[in-house]
């Protein structure tokens, strides 16, 4: 039943009403008052929304038979898009992973039928990584899924707060990377 003071229709704005970052700061200032916890309502939110947009990409993936790992790696490769293949430890540095999760990664994708590896020709101790025909499609439409996805997560804010949010967000990361 709508609260006395909603118009018939009406819904609150999910922005305006406390969320789990406020709760905790709220729960932190009763616990110790004289804690200084502001920095959570920046850092709280973005660990948060993290969590929120890997779920929904979780999500996406599933039907296509994807974890976003596998999705992480033939992505990788699409975008590369070197016709003779990419050696696993640049994909490794890529996805941020180790080289043996990345071997890993690899030999279930290749299990699917989705990359295949060969030798360097350039190294014969070498071996390079490239999408299947089957791989390829499959990555366009994780990509559209997961674009899909993105677009529904972003859909609450308007093109000029998505600017600001990505020039902040950009400023934060340039900052931490040039450290």
């Amino acid at each position: 039943m709508p609260a006395e003071h909603d118009e018939p229709g009406e819904r609150e704005n999910p922005a305006d009403v406390g969320d789990a970052v406020d709760r905790m700061i709220a729960e932190w200032a009763r616990r110790d008052p004289d804690l200084d916890a502001s920095a959570l309502h920046v850092i709280g939110r973005l660990l948060l929304t993290a969590e929120h947009i890997q779920r929904k990409l979780v999500s996406a993936l599933r039907p296509l038979g994807l974890s976003y790992g596998d999705f992480d790696v033939v992505n990788t490769l699409r975008r590369l898009g070197q016709a003779d293949g990419t050696n696993p430890k640049d994909l490794a540095r890529s996805a941020l992973i180790t080289s043996g999760a990345m071997t890993t990664r690899l030999d279930r994708l290749e299990r699917l039928g989705l990359v295949e590896r060969r030798g360097d020709p350039g190294d014969r101790r070498g071996v390079l990584v490239r999408l299947t025909e089957r791989g390829e499609q499959l990555a366009e439409h994780a990509l559209t899924a997961v674009l899909a996805a993105d677009e529904e997560f972003l859909e609450p804010i308007d093109g000029a707060q998505r600017d600001t949010l990505t020039a902040t967000l950009k400023q934060l990361l340039a900052q931490d990377e040039a450290r």
